[in-house]
């Protein structure tokens, strides 16, 4: 057994540090990208985005990677990456995908009768944030991740987390403008589409529970339409 060196926990923090500023960059161009500021066929040049976010090139590769992974950018034939773009199309794609996957864990869940304790626990975290705030799209997140988890199955959970920080950007995106118009409204509209649906969970109405995951996603989906519909 060889002992953990000073070197070694240099490297290691070296690397921890990395993989902070990479999902940091990743976060930021993901917005940029799916709010439209980074417009389909933009190049993304590994120096010149690391000159504007005052970071090194190592993050920034390493969050092309990762955006290309989602769909966000592509790599060109002549090894330069460039912005797929995402317009209303992809953004039926997306909650299209995400409703199947959603759909199907809330049928298995109910099939193997799984508790929903971790879906009341997540109802219940919303109440104690008890406004519209940037931690609600976290939440939101962990309600419909604990929703996945039902389903007892790593791989539905799995593909359900590689397509996670697109839904969570485009969440934030519609909750951080709209709320700055009504932000009480908009928090009570949030908690009021979730407790029916862990009602229905609950009593194994997966089939009520499905169409409300429906009507949810739909409403969440017009949400980011009308945010960015009031940017233009």
């Amino acid at each position: 057994m060889r002992l953990a060196t000073a070197q070694d926990s240099g490297q290691h923090a070296t690397k921890l540090g990395r993989s902070i500023y990479s999902g940091w960059v990743a976060a930021v161009l993901r917005e940029s990208i799916i709010d439209g500021s980074l417009q389909a066929g933009t190049p993304l040049v590994e120096a010149r985005v690391a000159d504007e976010l005052a970071v090194s090139r190592g993050p920034v590769r390493s969050a092309l990677h990762v955006l290309e992974g989602e769909g966000l950018v592509r790599t060109l034939p002549n090894g330069r990456t460039s912005v797929v773009g995402f317009g209303a199309e992809d953004l039926d794609d997306l909650f299209r995908v995400r409703f199947e996957l959603e759909s199907t864990a809330i049928r298995w869940g109910a099939e193997r009768a799984a508790p929903i304790a971790s879906l009341t626990d997540a109802l219940d975290a919303f109440e104690v944030e008890g406004a519209t705030t940037p931690r609600l799209v976290e939440l939101d997140i962990a309600f419909h991740r604990a929703l996945v988890e039902r389903s007892g199955s790593r791989f539905l959970v799995e593909a359900w987390k590689a397509v996670a920080p697109v839904i969570q950007t485009v969440i934030a995106i519609g909750n951080r403008r709209l709320a700055a118009v009504d932000p009480a409204t908009h928090f009570r509209r949030i908690v009021a589409s979730h407790e029916p649906l862990i009602e229905a969970i609950g009593a194994g109405r997966a089939e009520e529970a499905v169409a409300m995951l429906s009507n949810q996603f739909e409403l969440t989906a017009s949400m980011f339409g009308d945010a960015q519909g009031e940017d233009r």
